[in-house]
């Protein structure tokens, strides 16, 4: 649900809440209002061929699965939605995965919302039905930022971040789209997304950091990348989602994840880990996180060479973060992103009015 030529955002999420409450209209009631356009249009064989192909680890499309898939979800998963949803295992089943039904069109923002809000009695955990339906607006608030600010798309949307992280590293493009890159949550992401079109937030913000901060690339490099992987991909959250993990909107909070401590907090069994990198998965759990803190004798023991079996870190992480922190937060800290910060709060922040107590 965006709002077209919005100057600022006074009052957005009133309208949002209005535009949800909405009645919805059904088929049968635009049915005679639809008109009939014949057409007689082949798919290009290559296409066709490929689409014959058919893998059971993505979603299947269509209107009737996205009703289902929130049907299933409110009924016998939102329960334990907002305790799952950062871990990479647990957040593909408790998770909703309706993102690619919204992004091809099959079901609404509006017919979701009302959904959730007709099963709101039989919740009993409020908090993570109020956190989905909060993630729900949320959706449009980063497509409605698309809207008001297309130049989000090929630039950064504050202008003091342009001096920074402007070479591009063909090798290092290579080994972070490919899983190569010697960190096991990273390259087991990357081969995840690349089979099954979904990561969750925690992941995609991960891999986002990882490529802009640890490996210090401009993230339009990997933008396409991840466009051609996420099942649900959608501009309007791309492009902001890029930008706020690779700390150029200079009004988010500046974030270098970690991939070793979200690996052993997240994934503390590795058992997402193993699945996407299997050439991990007969070492122990303490070195499938660390691989290379593997001894000479531990490699002899396990029939393990790194470098060979398993690539060695392609970047030292403790320098690339000490890098990226202090010229990220340099920046930050200028008055000229203080100043610009301030124009993109006053268009892109809903500020309420204030009552007299």
């Amino acid at each position: 649900m965006v709002i077209r030529s919005l100057k600022n955002r006074n009052s957005w999420d009133a309208m949002w809440i209005k535009e949800a409450k909405k009645e919805i209209i059904s088929s049968i009631q635009l049915k005679n209002q639809l008109r009939h356009v014949e057409h007689n249009y082949e798919l290009p064989h290559d296409l066709y061929l490929k689409l014959q192909n058919d893998n059971h680890l993505f979603q299947i499309g269509g209107q009737s699965h996205a009703l289902n898939k929130v049907e299933d979800f409110l009924s016998s998963k939102i329960e334990g939605y907002w305790g799952a949803i950062s871990y990479p295992e647990k957040s593909r089943y408790f998770c909703s995965m309706i993102s690619p039904y919204l992004s091809y069109g099959n079901i609404s923002i509006r017919q979701i919302y009302q959904m959730c809000e007709k099963y709101r009695g039989k919740v009993r955990n409020k908090k993570s039905l109020d956190q989905f339906q909060a993630r729900l607006k949320w959706h449009c608030h980063f497509v409605q930022k698309l809207e008001m600010e297309p130049q989000m798309e090929f630039q950064n949307l504050n202008r003091t971040f342009n001096g920074i992280r402007q070479k591009k590293d063909k090798k290092f493009l290579k080994a972070w789209a490919s899983g190569q890159t010697g960190y096991p949550l990273i390259d087991a992401a990357m081969r995840c997304v690349q089979e099954t079109g979904y990561l969750n937030f925690r992941l995609r913000a991960s891999v986002v950091s990882f490529f802009t901060h640890i490996l210090w690339q401009p993230w339009q490099a990997g933008s396409g990348h991840l466009a051609r992987m996420f099942l649900d991909y959608d501009p309007g959250i791309h492009f902001a989602q890029l930008q706020m993990q690779a700390g150029t909107t200079g009004i988010n909070t500046i974030r270098i994840y970690n991939p070793i401590k979200q690996s052993k907090e997240k994934d503390k069994d590795a058992t997402f880990i193993k699945k996407w990198v299997p050439e991990l998965k007969d070492l122990p759990v303490k070195f499938i996180h660390e691989p290379w803190e593997m001894t000479q004798m531990d490699c002899l023991l396990y029939s393990f060479v790194l470098g060979e079996d398993y690539p060695r870190p392609i970047v030292d992480f403790k320098m690339a973060y000490k890098r990226a922190q202090d010229d990220l937060w340099k920046i930050k800290k200028s008055q000229a992103n203080k100043m610009t910060s301030q124009s993109i709060i006053k268009k892109h922040v809903s500020r309420k009015r204030r009552t007299r107590g």
